[in-house]
């Protein structure tokens, strides 16, 4: 009489709805789709078993594995991927292009800037504005916030820019720097402003990227700035 050992489950190394970014871990990714997808039959789930466990060795051994999960962190040619920052809606937006995020941003802006009464007051839709959106609420209404869109082979981004201050310098401070040179910086109200415009753009996106290595891993690229071309 023959006794088998029993194997422990086995576990998903993979996210099931967010594909890896390198080739080898994308094989193992769609291997285990197919061992835990309920339709898949027993031969068939057998046959992928013997594919994975090929597969997982494969990326180990490139340097490629991601197996937290959530391909959160991992590694990459021996290198230690920084872990990724979810911004605050992001779970909301996963499935949706940039194009729509976009429309969210403005969306957002919109809603901040007719806020008038004290933090927390509802608007209309049950919206609670947090502390650092109060700055776009008494933002001068000359001031004009736009959110453009680009696509390219690297991927897209989403820039907010910031136009017609209300007068030539508003919003700058002048202070000395440690050389003891004068030089001009955001002052708190614009930089108040500013800040909740990047809390706005980076609440859609995520960020496991370092820089010191150009190393770039986002759901869109871009950023918030001052744009000094006057708007009607």
């Amino acid at each position: 009489m023959t006794t088998t050992t029993a194997q422990p489950p086995r576990t998903r190394i993979t996210d099931e709805e967010r594909p890896p970014s390198n080739r080898a871990m994308k094989k193992v990714w769609l291997l285990e789709n197919l061992l835990f997808h309920q339709g898949t039959g027993a031969q068939e789930r057998d046959a992928a078993a013997r594919m994975l466990d090929r597969a997982v060795a494969a990326a180990r051994k490139s340097g490629q594995a991601i197996e937290d999960g959530n391909n959160a962190t991992g590694t990459w040619h021996g290198y230690r991927l920084p872990d990724v920052r979810y911004g605050s809606r992001y779970e909301q937006v996963k499935h949706l292009s940039t194009t729509e995020i976009a429309k969210r941003i403005r969306a957002d802006i919109k809603l901040a800037r007719k806020v008038e009464a004290k933090l927390g007051t509802e608007t209309g839709s049950e919206v609670a504005v947090t502390d650092s959106l109060a700055a776009l609420a008494t933002m001068p209404k000359k001031i004009k916030v736009s959110v453009r869109t680009d696509y390219f082979s690297g991927g897209s981004s989403i820039d907010v820019r910031v136009y017609n201050l209300p007068e030539k310098g508003w919003g700058y401070i002048e202070e000395t720097d440690m050389w003891g040179k004068p030089r001009w910086v955001e002052g708190p109200e614009l930089s108040a402003i500013l800040t909740a415009l990047k809390e706005i753009h980076r609440a859609y996106n995520f960020n496991g990227s370092d820089s010191m290595v150009d190393y770039f891993h986002v759901n869109y690229y871009g950023q918030v700035e001052v744009d000094w071309q006057e708007r009607p």
